[in-house]
């Protein structure tokens, strides 16, 4: 059963004469039996009776005219909702981005985005930047802004900015032996590789997995803290680089989607005003 039997099986009850509703179908009279035949064969009911004056319902096949302009009118609708997705800005994009990547970046495109277009709407998940990519490709996500995204063949990667990770410390702070860090970021443990490596030890270390209250103790003068430039600087406090001579951490942040997501009005929309910053 399709769309299409749906719509021969509709007209020929309307008209009520295979001929004259393969006329007004511009198919075939055995083209529009044939497709009678089986879906009467799916269905496993006769739909018409058959007579010298034409043809008429069976109970069945009353039954199934109404399931069948039901179905057909909810295929209308669907097609007009699809079109209207591909042609206006609306509906939800489901956003993956780190919550200390999101202070920073959504600020700068996501209110204008809203204003501009009143019916689009945004739902916010927040998680590890490698957690975001997989999401994305298991399309739990739409679109993912993500540090230091692993190439994949079905997705578009867009960079969008660079950082740099290093140790960091308040200016004037006396608290030189303890690090505040967040392990379960790669770049913190490159960082910590390479403490060692310089013969760097701390004697006592403050563990937390959100980066705004690592800053915030790094803000408060508790310790040195490993951090990206940008969540660094964001609240403003006076900090300088704790260790010069060790490497930094080289971040990018790129902007991560299917390649359907930029099909719609919708995805378009948020693409351009995402690209179209400087962060």
């Amino acid at each position: 059963m399709d769309i299409q039997s749906l719509k021969y099986f509709k007209a020929v009850a309307q008209i009520g004469n295979m001929s004259r509703a393969a006329q007004e179908l511009h198919v075939s009279q055995p083209t529009l039996t044939v497709t009678i035949k089986k879906l009467e064969d799916e269905l496993g009911v006769f739909l018409f009776e058959r007579s010298k004056k034409g043809v008429v319902l069976t109970p069945a096949g009353m039954d199934t005219l109404r399931y069948a302009e039901n179905l057909l009118q909810t295929w209308e609708e669907l097609k007009k909702s699809s079109l209207s997705a591909e042609n206006e800005v609306k509906g939800l994009v489901q956003l993956g981005v780190h919550a200390s990547v999101a202070r920073y970046t959504l600020p700068a495109f996501l209110p204008g985005l809203m204003k501009k277009h009143p019916d689009f709407r945004v739902n916010l998940i927040h998680d590890l930047s490698r957690n975001i990519l997989n999401m994305v490709l298991e399309h739990r996500c739409d679109v993912g802004l993500v540090i230091n995204p692993e190439p994949h063949a079905d997705l578009i990667i867009k960079d969008l900015l660079q950082d740099e990770v290093r140790v960091w410390k308040k200016k004037g702070s006396k608290n030189h032996d303890i690090l505040i860090v967040d392990e379960n970021l790669f770049q913190t443990q490159t960082l910590m590789e390479r403490l060692k490596k310089k013969g760097l030890h701390y004697s006592r270390q403050i563990r937390s997995a959100n980066l705004e209250v690592v800053a915030s103790l790094l803000d408060s003068g508790m310790g040195h803290a490993i951090l990206p430039e940008r969540v660094a600087r964001q609240s403003g406090v006076s900090i300088e680089e704790a260790h010069p001579e060790v490497l930094p951490f080289k971040d990018t942040l790129s902007l991560v989607y299917r390649p359907n997501f930029r099909k719609t009005a919708l995805g378009k929309a948020f693409i351009e005003a995402v690209t179209a910053q400087k962060f």
